[in-house]
């Protein structure tokens, strides 16, 4: 047997992944573009989930997920540890007055379980669905993952201007649990990966920036990671 990875395999999942992130129907040739793919591939790939149920498509002939992907997700949250540990803890300490998110990293981009935001109590439906995917570069849950490979994995990756800015932060990171992140625009978020680097929980529209407040926030994030790691 081969003991090269199966690339077909690969291929339809990044497909799956890329088609249910988009949140629209899409047609064959766009999503092509966004994965870098050959479009007769990308539709035969999508025709082939059609006829297990995992793609649908809509009367332009454009693709959505299927409702095997809606089995999929449910079979995946009651399968994940993370799930598990992490929801009941969020939906009793969560701060409400800031945002708070937890999120994976999957091709350098940000994915959210856990996206609430400040004000009136967010219920679990709301945050479970609370965000879109983020470039990795630009979320303090991704250079905080990001953090965890070597500068020579990541530089390729990123372009210059990408790079200029997360060069010093993963640097910051390397050096400390949690990072924080001071924005150009005043606002602070800060990030703890949790579960051996597989995800991360921020806080982030933090404005009141003091050092009192922050080390505050920072106790604060680090004792609901915490609770989160001794749920297991």
């Amino acid at each position: 047997m081969s003991s090269q990875p199966n690339q077909s395999l690969i291929d339809g999942i990044r497909c799956l992944q890329y088609l249910v992130s988009s949140g629209k129907a899409v047609g064959c040739r766009e999503l092509a573009r966004q994965m870098g793919m050959n479009s007769t591939r990308v539709n035969r790939l999508l025709m082939t989930m059609a006829a297990i149920g995992l793609t649908m498509q809509d009367e332009h002939r454009r693709y959505l997920p299927g409702p095997g992907v809606h089995a999929l997700a449910a079979q995946a949250i009651r399968g994940s540890s993370l799930f598990a540990q992490a929801l009941p803890q969020l939906e009793a300490h969560a701060p409400r007055d800031i945002v708070v998110a937890l999120g994976v990293l999957w091709e350098d981009q940000v994915i959210y379980i856990w996206h609430s935001e400040p004000g009136e109590r967010t219920s679990t439906s709301q945050a479970l669905a609370g965000f879109h995917m983020l470039p990795a570069w630009q979320s303090v849950i991704g250079v905080s993952l990001l953090a965890a490979e070597s500068d020579e994995a990541l530089r390729p990756r990123f372009s210059d201007e990408q790079w200029t800015q997360l060069a010093p932060l993963l640097a910051r990171k390397r050096s400390q649990d949690t990072l924080i992140w001071h924005r150009d625009d005043g606002e602070v978020s800060m990030a703890q990966p949790i579960n051996n680097n597989r995800a991360a929980l921020a806080f982030a529209k933090i404005w009141q920036t003091d050092e009192a407040h922050l080390s505050q926030r920072l106790a604060q994030l680090q004792a609901l990671a915490g609770r989160m790691i001794s749920a297991r």
